[in-house]
């Protein structure tokens, strides 16, 4: 063995020990990884070069779905309102998450413990649901509406617009850059603080001079991710921007696969292809920025505790700012749904006293497709999650504790659905159900919609258990296979019950994940495998309100009791 090839073993924890062991089991797992991300894939791609659907004889050749991307004026004005709804959801996002991260995790705010539970709400919450909620509330019949319009005049807003579509949009993504934030703001060398106190520094300086600038790789990370998920969004763009005829590139997608009378498949692929480019470059371009992030370390040898920074009279104004936020941020949404689920009609000239009703989840439990949906998503989201943490845990170990050659093309492969939105994960399970010989017996079944969540979050739970694994040693890995331990028993008997709170963690936020999910299914669903959000979906669309909200209350219901399970019972922290 060479000298490079040791070391790169002791680099990434791998043993030299036994290395033919468990060889056969980790190409096994290897192999399903791999034919599981690529099945789909290969079919959509087929598909861009096609100008008719590839499952049709007589399918030829073509470039011009490419072409089109340039000649088409509906494409090209999709492409810049996308730009546009971007750049003001960033804008939002960033703002604010930053700010209420540093107020919450870097300073002496009050209740500050309790002002960030809530703050991550809608962290935990289907888009879906904030989306309603905001037309319940600040819609052209929105209660907020009629309140704003008797004291600034008739339409003090318009909802129904890029620039309304944005800021709830960003209201459902400021939780996300709270989170990447908040660790960076908490974890700095108080040491820094202290000297710049020692010369007279006030907070505004300490914040903007100091916690700032070393919060600059959280920072990259939060504004990448947030380009990453306004560009994917569905949910919201669709609810409120397909009524007034205002398109994006994910909601152009559903429109041709969907509305219009026919589907342009060629096309639709394309743009689903697109969307994962422009993914793929803003990862590879985050990882170029960070690649000198330990330049900005701040958690080093200390000599004192971090003292949280005295707003001082501004400690006040700080908190009613952030309550205010939360008020009509997150409880004036989330509460507009739920009055709505236990009242005939929500007005501000109607008390809700006055027309209380439990007929809204009646209708729920009464009426069958409703009821297959919630039994639907429960199923998918139990054995979804718990399938998802057995496999996730397997490609963990194969990435991080094995000697197999392909082991950094598994660690890659897990990553990669980082950058495959949920609407082309759907779009190609679909396009594989189709072309491969065999799946087609999972068409307009639950399971194919298994297979697209599966696919779609095998990264975010490798993020929670491949760092576990690292902080393992691999003296367990050496004792075990010195006593002739196997590579299979070392990792089952050792390392994963290490793991324990790492995967408990991966399973739970699975299961928040699949219950939350809808883009990833919109292309596999047909009657019998309908899911809570289509559900919500179709109802909306035949303008039925109430049951609307008492399904979406449900399904906050179920994922608060996840989440209450996983801090109380398990342990879970949900935030750092």
């Amino acid at each position: 063995m060479s000298v490079t090839t040791s070391v790169n073993q002791q680099t990434r924890g791998v043993l030299p020990v036994g290395q033919g062991r468990g060889t056969l089991t980790q190409a096994v797992i290897a192999g399903v990884l791999f034919v599981l991300i690529a099945a789909p894939m290969i079919p959509l791609f087929a598909q861009v070069f096609l100008d008719k659907p590839l499952y049709y004889p007589d399918a030829a050749f073509t470039l011009s779905n490419f072409t089109r991307f340039v000649t088409d004026a509906e494409i090209r004005g999709t492409l810049a309102t996308t730009a546009l709804f971007c750049t003001m959801v960033v804008a939002f996002s960033m703002f604010f998450g930053t700010t209420l991260a540093i107020l919450v995790g870097r300073t002496d705010l009050p209740m500050r413990g309790l002002l960030l539970s809530v703050l991550l709400w809608p962290l935990f919450i289907s888009p879906q649901i904030i989306g309603f909620g905001a037309i319940l509330s600040y819609g052209p019949s929105g209660f907020m509406t009629a309140f704003a319009a008797r004291l600034l005049g008739p339409s003090p807003w318009n909802l129904y617009s890029v620039t309304g579509i944005a800021i709830i949009s960003g209201i459902a993504a400021t939780p996300l850059t709270i989170l990447y934030c908040l660790t960076a703001a908490r974890q700095q060398d108080p040491n820094h603080s202290s000297a710049a106190r020692t010369v007279g520094a006030g907070p505004g300086k300490i914040l903007t001079r100091i916690n700032l600038p070393l919060m600059r790789p959280a920072l990259i990370f939060a504004l990448i991710m947030n380009i990453v998920n306004s560009l994917e969004a569905l949910a919201i763009p669709l609810i409120l921007g397909q009524p007034v005829g205002i398109r994006f590139l994910t909601t152009l997608i559903y429109d041709m696969s969907f509305v219009r009378a026919t589907p342009d498949y060629g096309l639709v692929a394309a743009l689903a292809i697109l969307l994962m480019a422009i993914l793929a470059i803003l990862f590879v371009v985050q990882r170029l920025v960070l690649r000198k992030s330990y330049r900005f370390v701040s958690v080093g040898s200390r000599t004192g505790q971090l003292t949280p920074l005295s707003l001082g009279r501004w400690r006040w104004p700080a908190f009613a700012l952030v309550v205010t936020y939360i008020i009509f941020g997150t409880l004036v949404v989330l509460g507009a749904v739920g009055v709505r689920s236990v009242t005939v009609l929500m007005s501000p000239f109607v008390s809700p006293l006055d027309v209380l009703t439990l007929r809204n989840f009646q209708q729920l439990f009464s009426v069958d497709v409703y009821v297959r949906a919630m039994r639907n998503t429960l199923v998918l989201a139990l054995i979804g999650a718990a399938l998802g943490t057995i496999l996730i845990t397997a490609v963990s170990l194969v990435a991080q504790r094995s000697q197999l050659r392909l082991s950094r093309a598994v660690d890659a492969m897990a990553q990669l659905p980082r950058v495959i939105p949920g609407i082309t994960v759907g779009l190609g399970v679909f396009y594989a159900i189709v072309f491969v010989p065999g799946l087609s017996l999972l068409s307009g079944t639950i399971w194919a919609l298994l297979i697209a969540y599966l696919i779609r979050f095998i990264s975010s739970g490798y993020g929670i258990v491949s760092p576990a694994l690292f902080q393992i040693t691999t003296d367990f890995d050496r004792a075990a296979q010195s006593v002739g331990a196997g590579w299979t028993t070392t990792m089952r008997r050792i390392v994963v019950p290490l793991t324990r709170p790492a995967l408990i963690s991966c399973f739970i936020l699975l299961m928040i994940l699949m219950i939350k999910e809808y883009a990833s299914a919109i292309f596999l669903m047909k009657s019998g495998s309908e899911v809570i959000g289509s559900a919500m979906l179709s109802l909306w669309i035949d303008g039925q309100t109430g049951p609307v909200a008492a399904l979406a209350v449900l399904q906050i219901g179920i994922t608060a009791v996840l989440i209450l399970a996983a801090t109380r019972i398990f342990g879970v922290k949900l935030h750092g």
